[in-house]
């Protein structure tokens, strides 16, 4: 008799958890970062998030930023992240498919 084995060819899930970021209770006078990593129409939802939210608070700023390292995608480094953090109080990004 012919014993027959069957492999899973699946590896093991690993889950990674990122704890949310603590939220901006009020945006005035706020520099708010505007991240885009240039998937098609996520510039023009953040022009309207900006126009919106420009609206509301008058006296906030807002910052353009894109990731510095890929080519169709723009994806953000630690270093990034860091200098992002260190400059806007808030940030808003668009991905998308």
């Amino acid at each position: 008799m012919v014993k027959l084995v069957v492999a899973n060819p699946l590896a093991p899930s690993t889950v990674h958890t990122i704890p949310p970021a603590k939220r901006v209770g009020d945006l005035t006078g706020k520099t708010i970062g505007l991240y885009w990593n240039i998937k098609a129409g996520g510039d023009a939802a953040l022009d309207q998030v900006e126009r919106l939210l420009g609206q509301r608070y008058q006296d906030a700023s807002f910052v353009r930023l894109v990731g510095s390292i890929g080519s169709t995608v723009r994806h953000l480094t630690p270093a990034d992240t860091d200098n992002i953090a260190a400059s806007c109080d808030a940030v808003v990004g668009t991905t998308g498919d």
